[in-house]
């Protein structure tokens, strides 16, 4: 099955709605999605209005940016939904980001595992089989 999905051909980020689900509660943010991030990264603010606390984490591990490499808390999320996809105990890090991105996080490459992505930028469109 093929889901298509929308985005902003206007915008200099490709921002998608993301859904997490957290002690019954729905949440929405908006990330943009990364292929050139190995793991998905959720802002600091958002893993707190999920409910994640430093005492939640799975762990710690580096990662590198583009200036320097830095030590990130480890999550794992129970329900984390974008695309028309559900991952159930992702792992994600977390990290400040950059002010005026206006988006909760970025969605990396271990979201699309096992998966077709194609990215239309022409239509702003991503597909995923």
């Amino acid at each position: 099955m093929i889901k298509v999905v929308k985005f902003d051909i206007k915008s200099s980020l490709v921002v998608v709605q993301v859904t997490v689900k957290v002690k019954g509660a729905i949440k929405k943010y908006d990330f943009a999605v990364d292929t050139g991030a190995s793991i998905t990264l959720v802002s600091e603010k958002a893993i707190k209005d999920m409910g994640y606390t430093i005492a939640n984490s799975t762990g710690t591990t580096h990662t590198v940016t583009a200036s320097k490499t830095e030590t990130v808390y480890e999550y794992s999320l129970d329900n984390f939904m974008a695309l028309g996809l559900i991952r159930r105990n992702f792992k994600v890090i977390s990290r400040s980001l950059p002010l005026g991105l206006g988006i909760d996080g970025l969605l990396g490459l271990n979201f699309f595992k096992y998966k077709e992505l194609n990215i239309d930028f022409k239509k702003g469109e991503i597909r995923i089989s």
